[in-house]
């Protein structure tokens, strides 16, 4: 077989291996990446909330799925459907399946339900391990601070690279709109935002 086609072949197989890998439902964390970990902050500044800190985060923990836009992040329920849909409430150990740009499947599990934060963990079938968190606080009469933050490692090189090109742009696009969104759900509108990342060598934890 050709050198070109051999390439081809590794590559289709090795795309295979990345949407079907083994234990593809196993939670993962930073251990379980390659390359940098890579730390993303989202705020934003919410006036004229009818709502406080508390029943908004109630409302995008029930809500998360429908608020991304599904050319990003188009979220269904593993399990069973999504609130939305019918389903039952989600609850901690919820499991959601993502269709990530249209391309790529993804696997996450609610992880904690807090009356002002919320945070999601990958399954080995997702683009990145680690975390994202949503955290809602009241700062005064009709105003809110939401934010979300992740801190992740691409799941593979493949992952990396394409994250470097383009996901990035796609997960602020997403988790962007989600914190409009959220704004919405409590009455308000977003009138400022910030957006940090940072990436830095992974130190593996201490041999105890």
């Amino acid at each position: 077989m050709p050198r070109p086609l051999w390439l081809l072949a590794g590559v289709l197989g090795y795309t295979a291996y990345l949407q079907n890998p083994r234990e593809p439902l196993r939670p993962t964390d930073l251990p379980d990446g390659v390359g940098p970990v890579t730390h993303r902050f989202y705020r934003a500044d919410v006036q004229g909330a009818t709502l406080d800190a508390a029943a908004v985060t109630a409302l995008v923990g029930q809500r998360l799925p429908d608020l991304a836009p599904k050319v990003a992040a188009w979220f269904r329920g593993l399990d069973a459907p999504l609130p939305s849909q019918g389903g039952p409430p989600i609850r901690p150990g919820t499991r959601l399946r993502i269709l990530m740009t249209l391309t790529r499947r993804a696997r996450v599990q609610v992880q904690v339900m807090e009356p002002t934060r919320l945070c999601l963990r990958t399954l080995r079938l997702h683009a990145d391990a680690g975390t994202v968190t949503f955290r809602a606080l009241d700062t005064g009469p009709g105003r809110l601070r939401l934010e979300i933050e992740t801190v992740v490692r691409a799941a593979s090189w493949p992952d990396r690279a394409a994250y470097l090109l383009a996901a990035h742009l796609f997960q602020r696009l997403n988790w962007e709109a989600v914190l409009t969104g959220a704004a919405r759900l409590g009455g308000g509108q977003v009138a400022a935002r910030e957006h940090r990342t940072r990436e830095y060598a992974y130190v593996p934890p201490a041999a105890r």
